[in-house]
């Protein structure tokens, strides 16, 4: 009795926090964060970052729906690499999580999540901030502005000039020089979204060929176009804070890059809108 006493003491010391807040470290050290009734296993930053980058807090007077949320900041000089990128050399800073499983191509993928602006978040234009994106694995590929490799995303929710927009990659070419043409569609002003929780949900329809986005629940895009030109293997959500052409900014101000705070919350996945947006479906169980 006494052993097996032992064995079940130890075993309760080896639960990783995952259990116990939602963070863990896979065995390759990467750090991730796992939630519930949110379509997806885990949300993961395959690169790195500081220990302020990110907070998962338990606070349900300030989160979204249910106990927890995220909070995200970037400050001057958050560049990090992994084994095959390195935002430090591309003119580039992030913090910022992928997610699995991926998803096929096909059907209707939708994805959800609740987004707040810090009371003192500034705008870095003309560097550009992204605050949510899809992107693909296996798409084509091409070269940026600058000579820089290209790997365009499908979606990206853009935080740039005053303004969030909804960011759609029109792309066209060939599979391995690709012309990428945004097409944005306003979302809601910046000085909205401060101290207040903003929801945005879309649907990629690869079926129907269109692609819709919602805002609180209003609808704000619909683009009667298939999402995708190239088929790629798969497609997935990240989020948190992601900045590139940096040195413009940094340029133009002659100074650093400002420091960025942005909340998360209810960041989700599905097959239909009522799957991933609270204001549809008001029944959906909270994201903890």
């Amino acid at each position: 009795m006494k052993k097996l006493l032992e064995i079940i003491v130890l075993g309760l010391l080896l639960i990783p926090t995952l259990a116990l807040s939602g963070t863990f470290k896979d065995e390759e050290g990467k750090f991730g964060l796992k939630t519930k009734k949110s379509g997806f296993k885990f949300h993961k930053n395959f690169m790195d970052h500081n220990d302020y980058n990110f907070q998962y807090i338990k606070d349900k007077t300030k989160a979204r729906a249910g106990k927890y949320y995220q909070r995200f900041e970037l400050r001057d000089g958050d560049c990090f690499r992994d084994d095959f990128w390195s935002d430090c050399d591309t003119d580039r800073e992030r913090v910022e999580f992928s997610t699995e499983p991926r998803q096929a191509p096909k059907g209707k993928q939708c994805y959800g999540f609740s987004l707040m602006l810090s009371k003192d978040f500034f705008d870095v234009a003309p560097a550009k901030t992204t605050l949510g994106q899809v992107h693909q694995i296996g798409g084509p590929t091409g070269t940026a502005s600058g000579g820089l490799a290209s790997f365009p995303p499908l979606i990206q929710i853009d935080a740039h000039k005053g303004y969030l927009f909804f960011n759609w990659h029109e792309l066209s070419g060939s599979a391995t020089d690709v012309i990428d043409k945004s097409v944005f569609t306003t979302l809601k002003p910046l000085r909205k979204m401060k101290e207040v929780w903003t929801d945005i949900s879309f649907c990629l329809d690869f079926k129907n060929k269109r692609i819709d986005a919602w805002v609180d629940g209003i609808k704000k895009v619909e683009i009667l176009k298939s999402p995708i030109f190239f088929k790629p293997e798969g497609i997935y959500f990240k989020h948190g804070i992601y900045r590139n052409l940096i040195s413009k900014y940094k340029e133009l101000k002659n100074r650093k890059m400002r420091t960025q705070v942005v909340f998360y919350d209810e960041v989700r996945r599905g097959k239909s809108i009522k799957k991933v947006d609270r204001n549809i479906n008001p029944k959906l169980k909270p994201v903890d």
